[in-house]
């Protein structure tokens, strides 16, 4: 039996469908990977606005006609769900269920009941460990329901009061989830910073999180501008694991409406702790949430929003058009803004945004030959305009190979995202069809979540892969072919690779093994040359290649001084302890890895940078830039 999960809503939102997933799995479902081959299909919904709702609705006629070709299919509607929208729903779905009586879905099945115990029962079923949907996000909910109250939300009514989640539990899934190798790990709540648990606050919990050895990196989600405390303030600057970037809610830029929404701050209260954040960390990237066409919103209190968002410059907004939902003190009011005008003012603030609008299907590629400063000028591009990383280094992605590959380390990371590195060990298998597959979906969840994907790396075939959309021949590894080839030097590969393929042989890197072993292997099982079987598709983004040039000159300098540093941080004991680990793997045939001298590994890694220029320059899309200012002046353009 299989299961589809749909899921509208924030973050918490999708904690709750990896729970659902995990109870699904425990029954006896697996997951399908599309909705036309499912028995189960459960949407998770959110009922805080009106177009979360009409989407649910919009997914009803597809359901009628699965159901028309599989009998047996099954729909559930669970979530945050207002009790108007419940009574709408209740006889278009075969089961309607809280999401806090998740523990006890088995038997509901199997008494056919409709509905669970409870509106509000206890946090139970965050007990129940998560079929995690991500290799590299974690969603760590902390608290659950709200006690503010605003006149416009819903979530008071759907999700009950503040509940606190106990910080053992809290810290042991973290534990779990950073032990598994997770780099990102979020914090969740309705109103996040106001957790209290005994005697430890947000900020200490936030401490007590950062504490916990590991390589990763830390995010919450949503914090009140109310209950931001200079100690939490304090906490993140201080931090070297929490992200420097901040969502902090501000809904409406004009008091009189913050009064009516009931947010219990001003203006000024509110520009006063943007100064504060801004104080301590001077980089930092905010966001806001914001609700156009408020009940009775005039233009001119509309204009205070407006102004609000020059002066504050925000790096992203999230802007919603207001729909009225039952039971809130707002459905009182007069929704006297028309949707046309909502519309205008939603336009009116995109527009102000800086540094993005219309993001969608945007990938900027930041490349270059080796030690020309590529990755330095991307973590800057990527914290200017709300970015994240993709590695497209063929070496970065083995772990313990760190010395030898020049590793950007966290600290040069800046707290910015970076994906595609350190995933596989040195003896597991690792190609150009492999990265295309994973940073094609990273690069895709990257948008879904409206940031910038900078692709960046010095591997040309990598990132052709991704600008062309390049597929590669279908050829399984052959075992004993390239147990044979392994005994081979780089030298002898390179020239067996050049009589197989003799245009191919300006396109792969010389003294690496592992590529010139597969580029053979493919040549001798399909009996054609590696270089003619690619093929190109359909553009998969809209893309800007950005190249760094550097002089002969500057490059040369770049290497010596890199490759010294190397062996001063232990290069020699990392070859050593990873050969005596691993053996000889085709990964560790490679520049920095196979030399014997530092002069050696200067000459070939010179070789290298010349042949990636070569390969770069066949490329006309790509603008070469000498320095940070220009790739930044294009990266604008691009975007705006």
């Amino acid at each position: 039996m299989k299961y589809f999960i749909i899921t509208y809503g924030c973050q918490m939102n999708q904690s709750d469908s990896e729970r659902i997933a995990a109870v699904l799995e425990k029954i006896g479902y697996s997951s399908a990977s599309e909705i036309a081959h499912t028995d189960l299909i459960v949407v998770n919904m959110c009922s805080i606005r009106q177009s979360a709702v009409d989407r649910v609705y919009g997914l009803l006629p597809k359901f009628k006609k699965l159901k028309e070709k599989n009998k047996k299919l099954k729909t559930i509607l669970t979530g945050c769900i207002l009790k108007s929208d419940l009574k709408k729903f209740r006889k278009r779905f075969d089961y309607i269920l809280s999401i806090k009586d998740l523990p006890n879905w088995k038997e509901i099945f199997r008494s056919q009941t409709s509905y669970g115990k409870s509106d509000f029962p206890d946090f139970s079923y965050l007990k129940i460990k998560p079929k995690y949907s991500s290799d590299f996000s974690a969603y760590i909910p902390i608290s659950n329901g709200c006690n503010k109250f605003c006149s416009y939300c819903a979530v008071p009514y759907t999700r009950g009061p503040e509940i606190y989640r106990p910080v053992k539990e809290i810290l042991k899934e973290v534990k779990n989830v950073v032990k598994k190798g997770f780099k990102e790990i979020w914090l969740l709540g309705q109103n996040v910073n106001s957790y209290q648990s005994q005697e430890v606050n947000f900020p200490k919990l936030l401490k007590m999180v950062q504490d916990i050895p590991g390589d990763f990196y830390i995010k919450f989600m949503s914090p009140n501008p109310k209950d931001f405390s200079d100690e939490l303030i304090d906490v993140m600057a201080k931090s070297n694991k929490v992200a420097k970037e901040l969502n902090l809610p501000v809904q409406s830029g004009d008091n009189k409406i913050l009064k009516k929404m009931k947010r219990s701050y001003t203006i000024e209260q509110y520009k006063n702790l943007v100064k504060k954040i801004r104080a301590k960390m001077p980089g930092i990237n905010l966001s806001t949430d914001v609700i156009v066409g408020f009940p009775e919103e005039t233009k001119k209190q509309f204009e205070n929003t407006v102004k609000l968002f020059k002066q504050i410059k925000f790096n992203m907004a999230y802007i919603s058009k207001y729909s009225p939902r039952p039971g809130t003190a707002a459905f009182q009011m007069k929704d006297n803004v028309s949707p046309k005008e909502k519309r205008r003012r939603q336009k009116t603030l995109t527009e102000i945004l800086n540094p993005v609008k219309n993001q969608k299907g945007k990938l900027v590629v930041i490349l270059g030959q080796t030690a020309c400063g590529k990755s330095k000028i991307a973590v800057k591009l990527a914290k200017q305009f709300n970015g994240e990383i993709v590695s497209a280094d063929s070496r970065q992605v083995y772990k313990e190979m760190n010395i030898g590959t020049a590793k950007i380390t966290k600290k040069e990371m800046e707290g910015i995202p970076h994906h595609l590195i350190d995933i596989i060990k040195p003896n597991k298998e690792f190609n150009a069809a492999i990265f295309k597959q994973k940073a094609i979906k990273i690069i895709k969840d990257i948008q879904k979540r409206k940031k910038i994907p900078f692709l960046t790396g010095g591997t040309g075939l990598y990132i052709q892969t991704i600008v062309d959309n390049i597929d590669f021949p279908k050829a399984a590894p052959n075992k004993k072919l390239r147990k044979k080839l392994e005994q081979k030097s780089a030298k002898e590969l390179f020239c067996l690779y050049k009589k197989l393929d003799p245009k191919g042989i300006k396109e792969i890197e010389k003294y690496n093994k592992r590529r010139l072993i597969r580029a053979i292997e493919v040549c001798q099982i399909t009996g054609k040359p590696f270089s003619e079987q690619k093929s190109k598709g359909k553009p998969l983004f809209n893309v800007l290649e950005i190249g760094i040039k550097k002089s002969k000159e500057e490059i040369k300098k770049s290497v010596e001084k890199r490759i010294k540093k190397m062996f001063k941080m232990g290069l020699e004991n990392e070859v050593k302890g990873l050969v005596k680990k691993y053996g000889q793997v085709p990964c560790l045939q490679t520049i920095g890895y196979q030399e014997s001298s530092q002069e050696e590994i200067i000459l070939h890694t010179l070789q290298f940078a010349r042949r990636q220029m070569t390969w770069f320059k066949k490329d006309k899309k790509i603008l070469w830039v000498k320095n940070y200012q220009q790739a930044k002046k294009l990266t604008r353009q691009f975007l705006f």
